[in-house]
């Protein structure tokens, strides 16, 4: 904002608030601070540190004026300079008029423009110092005091965008975990064993709904297409309450099975679901059923 005192405040504070509130990752917040920044201030040089919490390091989230080489140097030294100064003690840090031959930052991080100007601004989130918002001009005196408040204002903004991100975040690794837990437990549910050469064995444990039967049947015929197979025993010993809709769609595993060319063999049909299997008035795609599996595998081992 080189022109402030013509800028009308209140649009500006109102678009800077939604554009930063409406960020949800890491995309959304460079596209975010590259519109703001622009209307706020004109300098060479804007960084955005974030606080990395894995391992306790400041890493920018949004760089403007910065070849690669600088970025990575402004990075890694950002906890030795003036950056990691203000993140620590939550302080403003205006200097309107640095002397580059005295400036520590400049012999730590030398820049292709000398910055003549600097001002640093802690973000803080939560109670606690979270980021930093780093400008450099190279120009004398080139932030008023408007500039400063806005930068401030911004800063707060940007406490609330990294715990933000930081909720997502840890949501994401949530959902995946809960995921990762869920595609296990269906590969513990029905496991597919190879009892000897050519012949599978899937004892289905616990209750049987549509997932666990798409789950089952997917892996199942991939199995059967991808080794030599003549035969699968399908133990029902384990089931446990199954819907009549859930045994319609095990017979179709059956059926699919069949078509590719492996012969079916049931064990510990119970009597539940033997009723709910005439009810439905749906033929059983074999007529090879034991009441154990070990007379189930017996009988495919003869096959």
């Amino acid at each position: 904002m080189s022109r402030a005192s013509s800028l009308d405040l209140l649009p500006l504070l109102d678009r800077s608030a939604a554009a930063l509130a409406a960020v949800r990752d890491e995309a959304m917040l460079v596209a975010a601070m590259d519109d703001v920044m622009t209307r706020i201030v004109d300098c060479e040089y804007i960084g955005l540190f974030f606080l990395d919490r894995r391992t306790a390091r400041l890493r920018h989230a949004f760089t403007r004026g910065f070849t690669e080489e600088e970025r990575r140097a402004a990075e890694l030294t950002a906890m030795d300079r003036h950056v990691g100064e203000v993140f620590r003690t939550r302080t403003v840090l205006y200097l309107p008029e640095v002397r580059v031959e005295t400036d520590p930052s400049a012999r730590v991080n030398p820049r292709r423009h000398p910055v003549r100007s600097r001002l640093t601004v802690p973000v803080v989130g939560r109670g606690e110092s979270v980021g930093v918002i780093s400008l450099g001009n190279t120009r004398p005196a080139a932030f008023s005091d408007v500039q400063i408040a806005l930068v401030n204002f911004v800063a707060s903004l940007a406490g609330v965008v990294y715990w933000n991100l930081e909720d997502l975040r840890a949501l994401n690794e949530q959902y995946s975990l809960v995921k990762t837990q869920k595609e296990e437990l269906l590969e513990l549910s029905a496991p597919i064993l190879e009892a000897a050469p050519g012949v599978l064995l899937l004892p289905v444990v616990g209750r049987l709904d549509d997932e666990r039967c798409a789950h089952v049947a997917q892996r199942l015929l991939q199995t059967v297409a991808r080794r030599a197979t003549r035969a699968v025993v399908f133990d029902l010993t384990g089931m446990g309450e199954t819907g009549s809709a859930s045994i319609a769609a095990l017979i179709d595993v059956f059926r699919a099975t069949r078509l590719m060319g492996a012969v079916c063999l049931l064990s510990g049909v119970t009597p539940a679901s033997a009723r709910r299997i005439v009810g439905l008035d749906l033929p059983l795609p074999t007529d090879r059923i034991y009441p154990s599996v070990h007379l189930a595998l017996a009988a495919a081992l003869a096959l």
